[in-house]
């Protein structure tokens, strides 16, 4: 038989239970939260980790870039320095370069001083050139007036001298009959003759008239050159057969084309063949004369074309100086080689026409 236990120790039982299964809860309440804490100081500290991982990836980067900056600083500190020096060196060169500035301008008032005393100077010697030069200028006319004045005198005293001869003999022999009379009217003639052309020659120098200007033909000038000059039985003259019509004044080149001819005859003692030849260069033409004479000394050939320049006994020395200004006149050129002699006029076919102011010739 059982004993039941008093009622006492029951309840202190039951107080026990409650306390317990109290402190149980309690207990798994406090190990949920301490779990729950875990978790959260497990979730913190991954966190940390985290940061601290990130933080130090930021560390890395700083120092790196510190020591970068560092380098640039350094690098910056250098340059400072370098900088300063070159400071001081441009310093030490504007110094120097002002120095010499200062020299310069010193030196450069000097130039401009000496400029302006020899622009000074200048103008009185270019004053004192052009008067020499007009002197000489002056001089050089009365010289070739003298030379063409001595020249012009020397070959009319022949012709005079023959004039005067005559008319002594005529005197002397007042009953001459006219067939005597007759050689002495033919020397008259001849010595007129002479001195006219004497002094149309110098006529022809000392004045250019203006062109008349016309188309002609070549040929015809040619021929009237050919028809006006006296030419020895034995000289042959071979004249072109191209004829080409041209603007000029055809009674100044007739007296070139006679002028050369006539030269030509003499070159050749009076005995020989001239050959004429023409030539169509497009807007220009060639009239060439070739004589079969002993030639032009190399030493002379650049002088035959000068005033008063001759080599023989008789003339003016004017003829070919004539004939040169008259082709010039017409804008061509007159031109000579030797051997064989071959004297050589080039002209425009057109030309326009061109006219001296006064019409006088400047000696």
């Amino acid at each position: 038989m059982s004993q039941s236990q008093p009622e006492p120790q029951k309840t202190l039982l039951e107080d026990l239970s409650t306390l317990t299964g109290k402190a149980f809860k309690e207990l798994d309440a406090t190990r949920c939260e301490l779990q729950e804490k875990e978790r959260r100081l497990t979730n913190i500290a991954n966190e940390s980790m985290e940061k601290i991982k990130e933080l130090s990836t930021i560390n890395h980067d700083l120092q790196d870039k510190v020591g970068f900056l560092l380098d640039i600083s350094a690098s910056l500190n250098k340059k400072n320095d370098e900088l300063i020096r070159s400071n001081l060196e441009l310093e030490k060169q504007k110094f120097h370069y002002d120095q010499m500035t200062r020299d310069l301008k010193s030196k450069l008032d000097t130039v401009l001083s000496k400029e302006k005393e020899l622009s000074m100077q200048r103008d009185f010697l270019a004053k004192q050139v052009d008067e020499k030069t007009q002197d000489l200028i002056n001089a050089e006319k009365f010289t070739v007036i003298g030379e063409l004045a001595a020249r012009l005198a020397h070959d009319l005293r022949n012709p005079l001298s023959v004039v005067k001869n005559t008319m002594d003999i005529m005197r002397a022999k007042p009953n001459m009959r006219i067939e005597e009379k007759l050689p002495h009217f033919g020397r008259f003639d001849r010595a007129i003759q002479r001195m006219t052309h004497q002094i149309d020659d110098v006529l022809n120098f000392v004045k250019r008239s203006e062109l008349l200007l016309q188309q002609t033909s070549l040929l015809s000038m040619v021929d009237s050159a050919i028809s006006n000059t006296l030419l020895p039985p034995e000289v042959l003259i071979l004249k072109p057969h191209t004829d080409i019509a041209i603007n000029c004044d055809s009674r100044k080149l007739e007296a070139v084309f006679s002028n050369l001819i006539s030269n030509a005859v003499q070159a050749m003692d009076d005995k020989g063949e001239i050959k004429i030849r023409v030539m169509d260069l497009g807007y220009n033409i060639q009239i060439e004369f070739e004589d079969t004479g002993p030639g032009i000394p190399l030493e002379i050939q650049s002088k035959i074309f000068d005033p008063l320049f001759t080599t023989k006994q008789t003339g003016t020395g004017l003829g070919l100086s004539i004939c040169k200004n008259i082709v010039e006149q017409h804008g061509g050129t007159l031109t000579v080689k030797s051997p064989p002699t071959v004297f050589t006029v080039r002209l425009p076919k057109n030309i326009a026409p061109k006219y001296n102011l006064d019409g006088n010739y400047t000696l």
